[in-house]
């Protein structure tokens, strides 16, 4: 990424203040500061400056703390892509709260489950799904904080009330939070990865490409839901992490993508494989109507992208194409560039500084370049 000036509006954050920042959760604050009219999120249910967004986490962080949450303590999150999730995940960030988002469409079971097995002691949902968090409340009675956003849902308080009793300023003794997604469970109920409270500069090391700018101007199109791991860390987290704003989707569609790209000069994106499919399906005529030149950055993941769809995606947007190889377990993962990935086409690069990768063989001895093995 870089530091220095980008444009003679924004001078970006030296080393010494991200690290300060970055240690206690407190980057959306460093960002309000420097760029506090800058749009942080852009959505049909809202809009939120950096100022706005650092003013409101605050007020949830105080809210949740006044209700009895103290470190270390959980919180689960059932919610579409709208602005009160990009407040929930910062709040808990800076409070030193676990966070986990919930599937909107599992049972109430199933949100019952996640809910309980996270330890979470405070429900907060989207009033577009009352009924589901009315009857995965009943199931989960050890989350006696209840918070119900942008509207009414029985048992639960208003998430608005709740922040508008509190001061917006930046919060007294902040402390890095963690967050537990949730694995899809195959063979029985999915189980919980924590990932500990850190400034992971594994997840930096995407910011060192040349083309992932960050700050004023910047904005990050969000295609997927973030209640999942990808659009969650790619799309909100290291995006606002680094001063730039959001776009989400309500839902993904292929030339709604398109269109968002073009009205907001979209910088940065996260897509999937099926994504790269739908859009390079749509018709010659349609795709050559948008001016998607703004692109700087889009990886994906998630699943394997065949070479020619891949190819052809570099073809249509230049080498802005990044891909990494992961998982919600791991704490490793791989990452490659366009112009490396062109030169073997179908790799899906190494591993980024710092990351925790090894290649073992069957009695868990790392094997040498040209050896087969398995990835830890």
């Amino acid at each position: 990424m870089g530091h220095g000036s980008i444009g003679p509006e924004l001078t970006l954050p030296s080393q010494e203040e991200r690290s300060k920042h970055a240690a206690v959760g407190m980057m959306l604050a460093l960002w309000a500061r420097l760029q506090p009219e800058a749009k942080a999120v852009i959505s049909k249910a809202g809009n939120r400056s950096f100022g706005e967004l650092n003013a409101r986490s605050n007020q949830l962080a105080r809210a949740l703390r006044a209700r009895g949450l103290v470190e270390g303590d959980a919180v689960a999150l059932v919610c579409r892509n709208r602005p009160e999730f990009a407040e929930v995940v910062q709040a808990c960030m800076r409070a030193g709260l676990r966070y986990t988002p919930v599937n909107r469409h599992l049972t109430p079971d199933e949100v019952a489950y996640i809910a309980g097995d996270s330890g979470a002691k405070a429900l907060i949902g989207d009033a577009q799904f009352a009924e589901l968090m009315t009857e995965a409340a009943a199931l989960c009675p050890k989350a006696k904080v209840r918070m119900a956003i942008a509207g009414e849902i029985d048992g639960f308080e208003s998430y608005e009330s709740a922040l508008a009793e509190q001061d917006d300023s930046d919060i007294d003794r902040p402390s890095f939070g963690s967050r537990m997604l949730y694995t899809s469970g195959t063979t029985g109920r999915p189980k919980g990865v924590v990932r500990p409270p850190n400034y992971s500069t594994r997840l930096l090391a995407l910011t060192e490409a040349p083309n992932y700018v960050a700050g004023k101007g910047q904005l990050n199109l969000c295609t997927g839901p973030l209640c999942h791991g990808g659009p969650l860390v790619y799309s909100l987290t290291l995006p606002l992490t680094e001063g730039v704003g959001v776009v989400p989707m309500e839902k993904w569609n292929a030339e709604e993508a398109l269109q968002l790209i073009e009205k907001h000069r979209v910088t940065h994106t996260h897509m999937v494989a099926t994504m790269f499919h739908r859009m390079l399906n749509l018709p010659d005529e349609v795709r050559g109507k948008y001016d998607l030149s703004s692109l700087r950055f889009l990886i994906h993941g998630a699943a394997p992208c065949p070479v020619h769809v891949k190819q052809a995606m570099i073809d249509w947007l230049g080498p802005v194409v990044w891909e990494y190889y992961a998982a919600t377990e791991g704490g490793g993962g791989f990452l490659i560039g366009s112009e490396e990935w062109l030169t073997k086409p179908g790799t899906v690069g190494k591993p980024g500084p710092e990351f925790d990768n090894k290649i073992l063989d069957d009695d868990g001895n790392v094997v040498g370049v040209g050896e087969v093995g398995t990835i830890y």
